[in-house]
């Protein structure tokens, strides 16, 4: 022994003898797999990858071959197809009448024939006879239709009647064969001017000056923007006219009428014009065109005749003083129309002349030197109260 010191170290060292050794479990055997197969024979392989009849699927992991952007573009096209074509025609069946048989096309009513002529000027005048220098009847306004009643005239000169029964002859050149800018059906909105004068343009804003129309005056039209309105003018144009100053009403639908303080304030609004027979405008005014005009875009349709007109509204029944013998003025009040007979025949009971009074004992009326129309007051005046025939209330 190489080192015979470690035996003597431990000879003395006693080691206890174990009769009964604990009983561990024993580990089960691991399970092994039988591979007594059939090593090396055939497989049958549709048996084993058949998807006929099994819930199967396939992902194939290779390049696309529709692009990405190709459903959200064919999402969109049905979404838009859907907008429409589907979706109004399904409103129109739907939102339509309840019956059962199809909505009938209305026809556009025309109220005008062949005969008609529109008038193309500011103011076409209307003489008695086809000779300018013969007598002023009265004045016909732009875009009034007159009918045409015989082309046999003198050179240039047509005959035709007003819409109020009144005949005469006008210059052809003041006069279109167009009717459409009168036609209501054909438009969607009426307008009549309130104010003394209004300027169709060319364009909305900064646009040339078309023609100048004047209180009174009907235009039809189809647009309505901010501020303004585009109109259809007698020679197939069309022009754009500013609200104000214009009444807008349904194409068949009357003026309103109103009290009889704004009928004045559109009296007064031509105080100091210049005067002419029968006239009908700023440019050349008569007191019975004033009387005519002002009560037209007011709500009150008055003849354009003093004649006439002497006859309409309700008659008023002047009272005297008992002693002095003087006229009550306060028996004519705001509105009323006054009318007076020739200074050179005391017995005559026809009109010479006429005024409407603005304010109590205040008329408007034919300056002496008949250039202009200018505010009165009878109580300055004993010969003009004298003169008096008739006084017609037109506004209650």
């Amino acid at each position: 022994m190489k080192f015979p010191w470690i035996k003597d170290k431990f000879k003395n060292i006693h080691i206890p003898e174990f009769r009964h050794m604990p009983e561990f479990p024993k580990k089960r055997p691991k399970p092994y797999t039988d591979i007594r197969s059939p090593f090396g024979e055939t497989q049958n392989v549709q048996k084993m990858w058949d998807l006929s009849e099994k819930d199967a699927y396939v992902r194939q992991h290779g390049r696309r071959r529709i692009p990405r952007f190709v459903l959200p573009a064919a999402v969109f096209l049905i979404i838009a197809a859907l907008l429409f074509w589907l979706l109004p025609g399904l409103v129109s069946r739907y939102s339509g009448s309840a019956s059962d048989t199809p909505d009938e096309v209305t026809a556009t009513v025309r109220i005008y024939s062949d005969t008609t002529r529109v008038v193309c000027v500011y103011a076409a005048n209307l003489f008695a006879a086809d000779d300018i220098k013969s007598e002023r009847v009265t004045q016909v306004l732009f875009n009034e239709p007159v009918t045409l009643l015989d082309t046999n005239c003198a050179e240039g000169f047509l005959h035709i009647r007003t819409q109020d029964g009144l005949t005469g002859y006008v210059r052809s050149t003041d006069v279109e064969d167009g009717l459409d800018s009168v036609e209501p059906d054909l438009h969607l909105y009426k307008l009549v001017v309130s104010d003394v004068s209004k300027n169709v343009m060319s364009n909305a804003s900064n646009g040339t000056l078309l023609v100048q129309v004047m209180m009174n005056t009907v235009l039809y039209a189809d647009v309505k923007s901010d501020g303004v309105y585009q109109v259809l003018l007698p020679d197939g144009s069309k022009g754009w006219i500013s609200s104000s100053g214009v009444i807008e009403l349904g194409v068949h639908d009357p003026v309103e009428k109103v009290s009889v303080r704004y009928f004045i304030s559109s009296v007064l609004c031509f105080v100091n014009v210049t005067q002419i027979d029968h006239g009908l405008t700023m440019r050349g005014l008569s007191v019975e065109g004033l009387a005519y005009i002002s009560a037209s875009v007011n709500g009150v349709t008055l003849p354009r005749t003093m004649d006439q007109q002497m006859a309409m509204g309700d008659r008023v029944d002047l009272t005297y003083d008992e002693v002095t013998g003087t006229l009550d003025v306060a028996g004519i009040q705001p509105g009323d129309l006054v009318f007076f007979r020739d200074p050179n025949d005391a017995a005559s009971a026809a009109p010479y002349e006429m005024g409407i009074c603005t304010d109590t004992g205040s008329l408007i009326m034919t300056s002496s030197s008949r250039t202009t129309l200018r505010l009165v007051t009878l109580g300055d005046d004993e010969e003009l109260e004298a003169r008096i025939i008739a006084v017609r209330r037109i506004f209650q």
